[in-house]
């Protein structure tokens, strides 16, 4: 079915319907990428998991069921690492901010040992599972940091969510707060002289912070950026989408959805619900 059948099927259909055949879909192929995966892994051993064909990953215990997402739990998930994989094949430096237990990191350096990667985390919890994620895939390649990026140097005041530390606002009032350092991303990167051609953020609302304080990195190395998007905690944060869209355009950035359709900023400035975005440099 080409783009304009599609168009007039969702026009003419009832919303209802039309959420009712997407959560099928959705249904149907996450039961079809857990088979690819139990296949895939019905050799693996127990601390192991075979993330994709050639692509095996120790990992702590508390790591397995959040790395699953990217194998079968959530398609949406499964199709951003896949497009992670086939993006950065040629790239050789990733900063990975956001990077929790580090299934990023470790999907771009094991193997590669002429990779680089620097993994950042905000959060003592997730930052233990990722040390020993990155211990127990014997890579020297992989420098984790313990700090928030932001846009200016100082501490940030956060909460957990999970595992997650999360800077934008508490919609829980039993969630415990912990405070941070914050560095900018600029800084990070001058003081360990490290120049990535490859940018991964997922942040929970401090995104826009995060690329402000990406500005001369983002303009001396052009790096290919994926970018988790969360429209309401950008806007807790008292930040906006369309001013972060119109900075990265004004930088010479193409924003496109994960499959690199064009997305206008107008129509990016809208967005209602988490999108995953590559921003391509022109």
């Amino acid at each position: 079915m080409n783009d304009a059948v599609k168009n007039v099927v969702r026009q003419i259909s009832p919303p209802i319907l039309i959420d009712l055949a997407r959560t099928i879909f959705q249904r149907e192929k996450q039961t079809a990428l857990k088979t690819q995966h139990e296949h895939r892994n019905r050799s693996a051993r127990q601390n192991e998991i075979i993330l994709r064909e050639s692509l095996v990953l120790k990992l702590h215990p508390a790591s397995r069921h959040g790395f699953e997402y990217f194998c079968y739990r959530s398609p949406d998930c499964v199709e951003e690492m896949d497009i992670f994989i086939q993006q950065t094949r040629d790239k050789s430096r990733l900063l990975d901010i956001g990077a929790l237990h580090g299934i990023f990191s470790l999907a771009f350096t094991v193997g590669h040992p002429d990779k680089r990667v620097v993994a950042v985390d905000a959060s003592p919890v997730a930052f233990a599972r990722l040390l020993y994620n990155i211990h127990k895939n014997g890579l020297r390649n992989v420098t984790p940091v313990e700090c928030a990026m932001s846009d200016s140097p100082g501490e940030l005041r956060m909460h957990y969510e999970w595992e997650h530390a999360v800077a934008a606002e508490v919609r829980d009032s039993g969630q415990s707060f912990l405070t941070v350092e914050k560095r900018t991303g600029d800084d990070l990167c001058q003081s360990l002289s490290f120049a990535p051609d490859a940018i991964k953020i997922d942040v929970e609302g401090h995104e826009v912070k995060v690329l402000k304080g990406l500005s001369h990195v983002i303009e001396r190395h052009r790096p290919l950026i994926f970018l988790e998007l969360h429209p309401t905690r950008i806007s807790d944060e008292k930040d906006s989408i369309e001013d972060m869209l119109n900075y990265l355009a004004a930088k010479r950035y193409r924003i496109t959805s994960m499959d690199s359709r064009n997305l206008p900023i107008h129509d990016a400035g809208q967005l209602t619900q988490l999108q995953r975005l590559l921003l391509i440099p022109s």
